[in-house]
């Protein structure tokens, strides 16, 4: 969608925009520049040690390059093609015809737009829960060790910051890896990982956002990605991530090999709490 031509000491390349981020920072470093593309402002001035100039072959591209200016930099770029590039086919016509036809006047508008129209996609919220498994390493000897629930209601605030700032730095929401049929796709538009309190205990919880009801298999294969989402993919790297608490650095982890974990809608998650005997009453944060 968008080309950016960067040049640094003498040295230029020209990468595709959207590009991910690891794939970008490497090609910067191709030509020696050593800084974060967040750090990298869009301006295309000869004295100045980077410069980078956005354009494109196609209207879309450069209506959407025009948006830029020195206060934007390369990530904003790169995010902002990413998110007109990959937005929902039901809201993706009406955002390029409205860059084509000037109707935003930065980057963050098209950004907010994207968001708008795809959360009105969204007719109901399931929630799916799932136990956390909270480890800390042993400081002697490193071995991990397995800690109370309570560690991770103690650091929630934290817990969720994390939570947060992975996301972010993930370009595609969780809804993007799903790779079931064709008509459960069609209803998923969002998934959001997140905790919950419940009866004094924290829960990992997806918040995911439905165009309609899914149907009983189509909740199974859904269930199924979280599940592999949690194992393998983004809860593989959230748990090697360390939350600094005042007793040490705790990982956080939506799986574990036990017998007792699960993976359940909200409705599910009430029978199994109500059942316990030793709980008078469940109450959801």
């Amino acid at each position: 969608m968008l080309k950016a031509v960067i040049s640094h000491n003498e040295q230029a390349t020209i990468v595709e925009l959207p590009m991910d981020r690891l794939s970008l920072q490497y090609e910067l470093s191709q030509i020696g520049i050593r800084r974060l593309a967040k750090d990298i402002p869009i301006m295309d001035e000869e004295d100045q040690p980077i410069s980078v100039k956005l354009y494109s072959e196609s209207d879309i591209g450069q209506n959407l390059a025009m948006l830029f200016r020195p206060s934007h930099s390369l990530e904003d770029a790169n995010v902002c093609a990413h998110a007109v590039v990959h937005a929902r086919p039901e809201v993706q016509d009406e955002i390029e015809q409205s860059i084509v036809y000037g109707q935003y006047h930065s980057p963050q508008a098209v950004l907010a737009d994207i968001k708008a129209m795809t959360t009105d996609l969204i007719a109901v919220t399931v929630n799916y829960y799932c136990p956390l498994q909270v480890r800390m390493t042993d400081e002697e000897y490193g071995d991990w060790y397995e800690v109370d629930n309570g560690y991770a209601l103690d650091n929630k605030r934290a817990i969720r910051e994390l939570l947060q700032k992975e996301q972010n730095e993930d370009m595609n929401d969780m809804a993007d890896y799903f790779d079931g049929s064709e008509s459960a796709k069609a209803k998923i538009v969002s998934a959001v990982w997140d905790v919950h309190e419940v009866n004094g205990e924290l829960f990992g919880v997806i918040r995911t956002g439905l165009r309609e009801i899914l149907s009983p298999a189509e909740e199974q294969e859904w269930i199924d990605e979280l599940i592999g989402q949690a194992a393998d993919g983004f809860g593989e790297g959230l748990e090697q991530r360390p939350i600094c608490t005042a007793d040490g650095e705790i990982y956080v982890s939506f799986w574990n090999s036990g017998s007792d974990y699960f993976m359940e809608n909200e409705t599910v998650f009430r029978q199994r709490m109500s059942a316990d005997p030793n709980l008078e009453t469940m109450k959801l944060e």
